[in-house]
């Protein structure tokens, strides 16, 4: 059983993915603010969203649930790094 993720972990997970899009914005991870956000910002696309998605499900054995993650939440990196947190606890 894997253990539970936390939002550092999971933050963490999130940034090595776009490591060089931020770098590419003169970004290192650290530099990032739990406000920052990967589209609005235009570090992933749409479809990076979805691969994201995937990933972090598949990396720490939670389900999405849309319901309760606002669309304009799902790509900023505090936000969603709690969220898969929260639903990893559970």
């Amino acid at each position: 059983m894997m253990s539970p993720a936390t939002a550092q972990i999971v933050r963490d997970a999130i940034l090595d993915r776009v490591v060089e899009q931020l770098a590419a914005k003169g970004l290192t991870p650290s530099d990032v603010p739990a406000s920052f956000d990967l589209l609005l910002e235009g570090v992933i696309d749409s479809f990076g969203v979805v691969e994201m998605i995937v990933m972090l499900e598949q990396r720490f054995a939670v389900e999405f649930d849309f319901d309760e993650l606002p669309a304009d939440d799902l790509t900023k990196v505090g936000v969603l790094s709690e969220y898969v947190e929260r639903k990893s606890h559970s």
